[in-house]
């Protein structure tokens, strides 16, 4: 007779139990959740496939090594290579796309936003008539990108409605040269389109008993703007700040088309990478570069929000 056999039901008996239990509860998450899960389903492999797995790639390319094959052909070799990240910050001509870029993006913002300021405060403070147009119009731009660089391509050529209009208007005798100067990028990148609408969707969450409250005190206009309205509307700012930055690093079509093929940022230098030198690691440590500096941002930014709610 096995003295320990009652033991051994036992512990079968509790061993079954739980499991019974562990899978009520699996049966009854997904009760919960099994719906919503099979909503995103199409939006999350969507994310696997266009977002995360090309970024394992580019993280994994960026540490592989160029070698010649034949002598005819370079090939990227699967290998733990960090002379890419060197070769990216040691070269001139790297360094200087890297910097130029980065300058550029956040020159480009900061008077994106400045002049976004005024304008999103008028739209949401003012009864406008077509108030929808007007916005629709900062839209335009971005969904229709590529028509309005080739127009305005177009607009800025010797003989070009921009010339035609100086000309006629006698402020110059000679058609200017103007597309191929990456001054024309700078200041098409300067003007504001959707960061006037994350900044006017913040401004009117602004209640406005401040701003009168502030102006019974005697603060002045620009006082109670620049002292209560845009400090109690800096987070919007500061997404719309981030949107900015992030597309002024990653504009690749604009200045291509307006400056042409051989300009000097860093979009333009990694797509040169890839075709026709095939130097696949090199560019992927190039776009690794400037996905750190944008994570960088939207880490610190997510540092204010993370302020803003223990101080709440």
């Amino acid at each position: 007779m096995n003295l320990s056999s009652p033991q051994e039901t036992y512990l079968r008996d509790q061993a079954a139990l739980a499991e019974a239990a562990h899978a009520g509860r699996r049966r009854s998450w997904w009760r919960r959740n099994g719906s919503t899960l099979l909503l995103l389903s199409p939006l999350l492999l969507f994310m696997i496939g266009v977002f995360a797995a090309p970024m394992i790639f580019q993280i994994a390319f960026a540490f592989f090594e160029r070698v010649l094959v034949a002598g005819v052909l370079w090939l990227p070799k699967p290998a733990f290579y960090l002379g890419n990240f060197y070769q990216a910050f040691a070269d001139p001509v790297y360094r200087y796309s890297i910097f130029f870029t980065v300058g550029v993006a956040l020159v480009t913002t900061i008077a994106n936003i400045l002049l976004a300021l005024p304008v999103a405060y008028f739209l949401a403070r003012m009864n406008v008539v077509g108030r929808s147009i007007i916005e629709l119009s900062f839209l335009l731009p971005i969904f229709g990108e590529i028509f309005t660089i080739y127009a305005l391509a177009y607009a800025l050529t010797p003989q070009g409605p921009f010339n035609w209009l100086l000309t006629n208007l006698k402020l110059i005798s000679t058609p200017l040269s103007i597309v191929g100067n990456p001054w024309v990028v700078i200041v098409w990148m300067s003007l504001p389109t959707l960061s006037v609408l994350l900044i006017r969707s913040a401004f009117s969450n602004v209640d406005i008993v401040y701003e009168e409250a502030a102006q019974t005190m005697g603060a002045s206009p620009w006082k109670i703007f620049f002292r209560v309205t845009v400090p109690l509307a800096k987070n919007g700012i500061a997404g719309a700040f981030l949107l900015v930055f992030s597309a002024g690093v990653g504009a690749y079509t604009i200045p291509l088309v307006l400056v042409g093929p051989y300009n000097d940022w860093l979009t333009n230098k990694i797509q040169r990478e890839i075709n026709p030198y095939f130097n696949y690691p090199m560019a992927s440590a190039l776009g690794v570069i400037l996905t750190l500096i944008c994570a960088l941002l939207f880490y610190l930014y997510l540092g204010t929000q993370e302020e803003k709610r223990s101080d709440s």
